[in-house]
């Protein structure tokens, strides 16, 4: 690991080449490193061991200091607060899924009052599809995306060294672009309790922009 880091430092520090390589290159490995992360979950099994040793940690103190009220209910805050702190996985989930939630029902029934016993339905708002929200929010991505997976293929050039750390800095931005974007369209509420018209805003504005774009581009020109 000291090896990898010495190397990586000195590729930073060596003159000869490019700040674009050096830029791609940064952006690589992060994306590499937590692609790797969010998927084989290093980072949450350290994050969900270290939680565990904390809560039985503090449950020993509990029983240790069950006669004294204040430091219990200090101990009793401390664990709770333990056990609520999430992994950012967990939280980069929610901020995405915050209303993909499945309509659910639930029969509510109080024994005491037997007038009472009827089943009581709880639904939810229609969910928004991460599916859809992803595409209408970035559709001009998802068609550039297949062209820009087969560079390395169908390209001599794209087959080099510089150029296979290019690609692959540019498939990580893609993906923090497409993140952005579906985020910001999550903050729009739901409209009229249809999801549909949330992806045809979705769309609206991502075609809006991209027009946007290219006429400031040909002003330049």
């Amino acid at each position: 690991m000291g090896d990898i880091l010495k190397h990586f430092i000195d590729l930073i520090k060596d003159k000869t080449t490019s700040w674009g390589f050096k830029t791609a290159l940064f952006i690589s490995v992060i994306g590499l490193i937590f692609v790797s992360d969010f998927y084989l979950g290093f980072s949450y099994n350290y994050h969900l061991n270290n939680k565990i040793e904390q809560l039985g940690k503090i449950s020993s103190l509990k029983q240790k200091y069950t006669t004294d009220s204040i430091i219990l209910n200090g101990l009793s805050e401390m664990e709770r607060k333990v056990f609520n702190n999430k992994h950012y996985s967990d939280k980069l989930s929610r901020l995405f899924l915050k209303d993909s939630i499945k309509s659910e029902t639930s029969e509510i029934i109080d024994q005491n009052k037997p007038a009472n016993n009827t089943p009581k339905t709880t639904t939810k708002k229609p969910i928004r599809s991460i599916y859809w929200m992803s595409i209408t929010s970035n559709y001009l991505l998802v068609i550039i995306l297949p062209f820009l997976l087969l560079i390395p293929l169908f390209s001599k050039d794209g087959r080099t060294s510089n150029a296979i750390v290019g690609w692959f800095a540019s498939l990580i931005m893609f993906g923090i672009i497409g993140s952005i974007t579906t985020w910001i369209s999550y903050q729009i509420p739901l409209i009229l309790n249809n999801p549909i018209y949330n992806y045809a805003m979705n769309f609206s504005i991502h075609t809006l922009f991209w027009i946007i774009i290219i006429k400031l581009g040909k002003e330049k020109n």
